[in-house]
């Protein structure tokens, strides 16, 4: 114990010469071992506040969506509305709202005598636009106020009351209704658009879906700082398709991120991935034209991010050339000497934050279409996604991944 306690000072004492709260990991590390061999109950490792950024602790999102099909063109829109609890107390609320438009083909064929065999596939691509605004608050009873007081928005009804309201504004004015408060100054907006693409075939009751997604977007803060972002999402699941059914998903995503300050001077990259299992229980009902779906799952998601401090000029080089890369056009070779030059010097100065999560969701949507010369169709959903934080680990230069006590969820 002596020797165990004399390695501590000596490593405390080098880790303080250097930077990115190194000492601190390695006391708590320490401090757990020395605790385990005594038997002793430590207290809960103290990390400092300002070298170690705060965990998402939870994450619930809540959404709605409308859409209308004309023939094989589709338009729709909606809304979300996410909560972050974060290690630190505070809780991010974010409020997105979104427009889409795109076109389905199908393709499909049917053989046999009786039941019989069959065959789909369909082809879905659509472009989407999303600004969003962010809150952030000081406590988990502030976010809730904040939630009674504006969650409305986050519906495909409050929408259309909000629209209406301000298509009539003088005359609302005038008779007193404000069926909606107005949203306080955001402390950042966000303004994204992207590209997805589905496919979805069947056979017989076996069917397989692929989605892919690629989103640009900027967040914009109060204080004038701006994040440049790249989404890359790719997804693929496995059913047994009737009127209930089993499935299977693996969802891989992507995200490169450009920080600058005030003066518009990068500062910071992060790259982050994110793996998503699940597993989910489907029914899916239908009477003539008209649909209805329930569904409702489990996943477990691992997020990995990744911070290189781009005030180092190694790190700015090496960044600079991954983003001229990112916005010209595509060259794979090139893309990935430039990734992996950016993932050396992650290697050598970068932080890593690993995390885990489970994750529940439910949906549940309705629709149908209507046959009047053309083809008319629409459709109603609601999701929910509910994740909580089950472990953190952070890597700071120069050590292996050290637990973060001070992320676990209370």
């Amino acid at each position: 114990m002596a020797l165990v306690a004399l390695v501590a000072v000596v490593l405390a004492l080098a880790a303080g010469l250097t930077a990115g709260g190194v000492g601190g990991e390695l006391l708590a590390g320490l401090q757990r071992g020395l605790c385990r061999a005594t038997g002793v109950r430590c207290p809960p490792a103290q990390h400092p506040r300002d070298q170690l950024d705060p965990c998402p602790v939870e994450r619930t999102t809540s959404a709605e969506s409308l859409e209308g099909a004309f023939e094989v063109l589709t338009l729709g829109g909606g809304a979300s509305l996410s909560a972050v609890r974060m290690s630190d107390g505070r809780v991010q609320i974010t409020l997105t709202s979104g427009e889409t438009v795109g076109g389905t083909v199908g393709l499909g064929y049917s053989i046999g005598v009786g039941h019989g065999r069959g065959s789909t596939a369909t082809v879905d691509v659509r472009r989407h636009f999303a600004p969003g605004r962010s809150w952030t608050l000081p406590s988990a009873a502030a976010a809730r106020a904040f939630l009674e007081r504006y969650g409305a928005k986050a519906t495909v009804g409050g929408k259309a009351v909000d629209l209406f309201r301000s298509g009539c504004s003088l005359l609302c004015d005038a008779i007193g209704w404000r069926p909606h408060a107005e949203l306080p100054p955001a402390d950042e907006v966000s303004f994204e658009r992207g590209v997805s693409g589905r496919f979805d075939g069947a056979l017989g009751s076996a069917g397989l879906e692929t989605f892919s997604d690629r989103v640009m977007g900027v967040r914009v803060g109060r204080d004038g700082s701006r994040t440049l972002y790249l989404d890359f999402d790719g997804a693929v699941g496995a059913a047994l398709l009737s009127t209930a059914g089993l499935g299977v998903e693996r969802e891989r995503q992507a995200v490169a991120a450009f920080t600058l300050d005030a003066r518009q001077r990068l500062v910071e990259l992060s790259v982050e991935t994110v793996a998503r299992g699940a597993a989910a229980g489907l029914v899916q009902p239908s009477v003539g034209r008209a649909w209805a779906r329930a569904e409702g799952g489990v996943a477990f998601v691992t997020e990995s991010t990744a911070t290189l401090d781009l005030r180092d000029r190694r790190n700015r080089a090496a960044a600079l050339a991954l983003r001229r890369t990112l916005a010209g056009r595509l060259a794979p070779r090139q893309l990935q000497r430039r990734a992996a030059a950016v993932g050396r010097q992650i290697a050598r100065t970068g932080i890593v934050d690993r995390r885990t999560y489970a994750l529940t969701r439910s949906d549940a949507a309705f629709g149908g279409t209507l046959v009047l010369g053309a083809q008319l169709g629409g459709g109603f959903e609601r999701s929910h996604e509910h994740m909580r934080l089950l472990s953190a680990q952070t890597r700071l230069p120069g050590l292996p991944f050290l637990p973060r006590d001070d992320c676990r969820s209370s």
